[in-house]
């Protein structure tokens, strides 16, 4: 499953209450949901080297715990009384090209927005989804790099 667009947007309060491993996590500790959900996409970014950038409402507050951030991944809070909807919305409409975009939201008028501004949205399901995809294909391709080191190693040239 591969989706043709450079970066994308996560609605990541959306994406948290949809999955349930993150809902569960939420009720004990609203960073440590935000932290996994940042984890969790890393690996699209790493497989696709789509830019991904999660938004969050400040309005739940404004850390991730998580450190440095991994490269291609960024976590946006948005300013007081702008919602993350409100956000994504902002960037595919300023964009010269809002096909290259990607929202992944489970909020339908959020959804229908993106999609009238020429934008392109994927259901929270969707994208775990691809985020199984995108994990299964990393972990194929480390298998098969480490099968030929080792025969590499096994002949003697490597």
């Amino acid at each position: 499953m591969r989706y043709e667009a450079a970066h994308l947007l996560v609605d990541g309060y959306s994406i948290i209450y949809a999955w349930p491993p993150l809902r569960a996590a939420l009720r004990r500790n609203l960073e440590g949901a935000r932290d996994r959900l940042v984890a969790a996409l890393t690996p699209i970014q790493d497989a696709t080297g789509i830019r991904v950038t999660i938004v969050f409402d400040s309005r739940h507050g404004s850390r991730v715990s998580a450190g440095e951030l991994p490269a291609g991944v960024d976590v946006v809070f948005t300013r007081k009384g702008m919602t993350a909807d409100g956000w994504i919305e902002r960037v595919v409409a300023r964009a010269g090209t809002p096909a290259q975009f990607l929202a992944a939201t489970n909020d339908h008028a959020e959804a229908t927005m993106v999609r009238s501004l020429g934008g392109q949205v994927i259901t929270a399901e969707e994208l775990q989804n691809w985020l199984e995809s995108e994990t299964d294909a990393v972990h194929r391709t480390v298998v098969r790099l480490r099968e030929n080191d080792h025969e590499r190693f096994l002949r003697g040239d490597g």
